[in-house]
């Protein structure tokens, strides 16, 4: 078993490393130590030759090892075999501080896996930044366009694999991207004792301006005011923690100045403190520690985020830290990027994968995940603020999680900001009041058997059991159930 676990333990460690890399000696021209530093040496030299180019170039792994073999004399077999030999090497001068030797590291793995793969990867050497094209500053990607490459082995080596998420919407196209064939796919609702989530897309400001993050509107100060106008009244009714997540660090502090600028971030610091995530880790760390002292402590707080962040991704609001996380904007992936031109047009030949629904999917996906963050558990509760008046068309919000969907109601597709703080506050309104989670369970079975025997349809329990324990907060079609229910216990 102990033999077992290792051999396992170790394929899974290298789960991009086919098994004859893993069990093949290590050439004889890198086995010495000399020799390997005199090869590192040069392929280094190599690297440093092709990012000084004065244009952008893109190449498969291929034409790389060709152009590299004729320049000087690598082959590809030795590179094969740069990232465990310097592993090995390290181990042998027992070297503890390995935060010195990062730089090498990084290029004895690009060196590995540049020779492994011919195919799914892309090279892109870019001699400047699009956004300074005058200053110098090269950097060489090695982009991975395949994602089934990194899940083969886990298919090749488990005879039963299951593929579970929150956020797997929609589902048809994952085989295409994973490059397999299920067996069967589900999805399922959320089981609840009471609607605890409310999702809301808010398409207007109270000027009636349509409200949206595309680039044609991104400048203009109207809606730039119905966004802040809509965090200022949201921050004076939702108790303790508000999370809102924009599409991208440039696109927040642009907000947030013209929010400085305008006021907007003084009024709304009268309700709640506000920490914004930066992309430096050591100050985001400071802020979400700051931030949840503020929910604890009950002066509540905001934390601006940036979708495909930090806190987009790795940190739960449980309870009082989210009860109203605000989407602004639909992420869209920057769409000028020539790494993701190149998955694009990958997706395109071998998947036959449109431009645009990989796009759309992967923005609602990462919308998903944001607004997720708010409910953590059966007995917490949130608020779900869409604020972009593309959320509400029907191929946006297909691809939302069925869990979402179907808590948003026709009547909150196109809500202004004061609509939706009406909605916000009848919501938490509901949530304040007590539940008692078994004797409501008994009514609700109780109500049931009373609708059945009256031959009456059977409705979802969302829109009723979070009144159960008090027949003035049901709806009315349901209270006269209710109440012979509660006479007859």
């Amino acid at each position: 078993e102990a033999s077992t676990a290792r051999e396992t333990d170790l394929y899974l460690a290298n789960p991009v490393l086919p098994d004859e890399i893993l069990q093949e000696a290590v050439p004889g021209s890198i086995r010495t130590a000399e020799h390997f530093v005199g090869f590192l040496k040069r392929f280094v030299a190599y690297l440093r030759a092709r990012v000084r180019g004065p244009r952008v170039v893109q190449e498969s792994p291929p034409a790389f090892l060709k152009d590299l073999y004729e320049k000087v004399c690598i082959e590809r077999k030795p590179l094969r075999f740069c990232a465990e030999r310097l592993r090995s090497l390290l181990r042998t001068l027992e070297i503890v501080d390995m935060a010195d030797f990062s730089a090498i590291t990084l290029v004895a793995n690009f060196a590995t896996l540049v020779s492994t793969y011919s195919k799914g990867f892309t090279i892109i050497i870019e001699p400047f930044d699009n956004r300074t094209p005058t200053i110098s500053n090269p950097i060489l990607h090695f982009s991975c366009m395949d994602a089934s490459i990194a899940i083969k082995p886990v298919f090749e080596r488990f005879q039963s694999v299951i593929i579970t998420s929150g956020t797997l919407s929609p589902l048809d196209i994952y085989p295409k991207i994973l490059d397999f064939r299920p067996v069967t796919m589900a999805t399922f609702t959320m089981t609840l004792a009471r609607t605890c989530l409310c999702p809301m897309i808010v398409g207007r400001g109270n000027d009636q301006v349509a409200i949206s993050s595309k680039f044609e509107t991104r400048e203009d100060i109207a809606v730039i005011r119905n966004y802040g106008n809509l965090l200022l009244e949201l921050s004076a009714v939702v108790p303790d923690g508000i999370v809102a997540f924009f599409t991208s660090y440039q696109y927040m502090e642009n907000i947030v100045a013209s929010w400085y600028e305008q006021g907007i971030l003084e009024n709304i610091q009268r309700n709640k403190l506000i920490f914004i995530e930066t992309q430096d880790g050591a100050e985001t760390s400071m802020a979400l520690e700051k931030y949840q002292e503020a929910c604890e402590n009950g002066r509540g707080a905001i934390l601006l985020s940036v979708a495909r962040g930090k806190v987009s991704e790795g940190i739960d609001f449980v309870h009082h830290y989210g009860r109203a996380v605000v989407m602004f904007g639909v992420p869209y992936v920057y769409t000028q990027s020539r790494i993701l031109k190149a998955r694009l047009e990958y997706l395109r030949d071998q998947f036959q994968i449109r431009e645009n629904d990989f796009l759309t999917f992967d923005a609602m996906r990462h919308a998903a995940q944001c607004v997720g963050r708010a409910l953590r558990g059966k007995t917490d509760y949130g608020l779900m603020v869409f604020a972009d008046k593309r959320f509400a068309r029907a191929d946006k919000r297909g691809k939302l999680p069925r869990w979402i969907q179907e808590h948003i109601t026709d009547a909150n597709l196109n809500l202004t900001v004061d609509e939706a703080v009406q909605v916000a506050k009848f919501f938490l309104r509901q949530m304040a009041q007590p539940f008692h989670q078994v004797k409501n369970q008994a009514l609700l079975r109780r109500v049931l058997q009373i609708k059945v025997s009256q031959g009456r349809p059977l409705r979802g329990p969302q829109e009723w059991v979070q009144g159960a324990g008090c027949c003035s907060v049901a709806p009315p079609r349901v209270q006269h159930a209710v109440c012979k229910a509660q006479h007859a216990m």
